[in-house]
């Protein structure tokens, strides 16, 4: 428990800096975003109405209000970027060991006890990335709205508190959804693990072999049972849910017992 703890927090320091300048960056350009858009919404009204000869309310009533939605319509591009940048991350957290002169994984590798404690510390090290980011995404998006509000006239502010979908579900932190996302992104995580020491245990063309048949397999799953399911026509709603999250949790163990393997037993040094 000592190594595994000293490991976790020995990743977290190797990445800390970047993850913060790219967190912060991203939170930065999302509250840039809602003032800009305010900004631009204002001077278009006022533009309309010095070449319109309108009133304001006419000239309003033109362009139209302005909703926090239509403010916030740039996030989804910025946390897309985000989910890219943690799957890079995902990747990058195994391949910079193996990477550079030092050869750091060779020390990993070598150190007494179980292996496991490795995949666990970038495991968790992730974990608490998107965790803070999901976290981090929160303050945002509840500081943005009071940004949006203070900024913006009242006969400018669309009425309606419109926002997309994926916004709501990080605006209103729903555990159950909040836990989803935990979930889906952590089996993600935990499927590029798979793949990455797929690669390093046989490399070259057998180790891209295998990473595609796992890859076919995750896809046969899916859709298999999707076909299944629907083709059956026997089961109410709930117990397709419930049989879609057996087979997403089952999928999930294996791969984690398949890095947990691969390490053990290919990866030598």
């Amino acid at each position: 428990m000592k190594q595994y703890l000293m490991l976790t927090n020995e990743e977290l320091k190797r990445s800390w800096k970047m993850i913060v300048s790219v967190i912060l960056a991203m939170a930065s350009i999302e509250i840039l975003t809602i003032v800009g858009r305010v900004i631009y919404h204002e001077r278009q009204v006022k533009e309309y109405m010095s070449y319109a000869k309108l009133s304001e309310s006419d000239a309003i009533e033109t362009i139209g209000e302005l909703s926090f939605q239509q403010a916030s319509s740039y996030f989804s591009y910025v946390i897309m970027i985000g989910i890219v940048l943690v799957i890079l991350y995902a990747i990058q957290i195994w391949y910079r060991d193996w990477l550079g002169e030092s050869k750091y994984i060779y020390r990993l590798l070598l150190l007494p006890g179980s292996r496991a404690k490795i995949f666990f510390a970038k495991w968790t090290s992730l974990a608490l990335v998107i965790i803070s980011f999901i976290g981090l995404q929160w303050v945002v998006i509840q500081l943005s709205y009071v940004i949006f509000n203070w900024l913006i006239k009242d006969d400018y502010r669309a009425s309606s508190f419109n926002m997309s979908m994926a916004l709501k579900q990080l605006y209103t932190m729903n555990v159950v959804d909040l836990l989803l996302i935990v979930l889906v992104s952590l089996f993600v995580v935990s499927f590029l693990f798979m793949l990455v020491l797929l690669e390093r245990s046989y490399r070259k063309a057998k180790g891209l072999i295998f990473i595609i048949l796992e890859v076919a397999f995750l896809l046969l799953i899916t859709v298999g049972n999707m076909y299944v399911i629907e083709k059956l026509d026997i089961f109410l709603s709930q117990e397709i849910s419930a049989i879609m999250v057996a087979i997403f949790v089952l999928y999930f163990v294996y791969t984690i017992w398949k890095s947990l393997r691969l390490l053990k037993w290919k990866i030598s040094v």
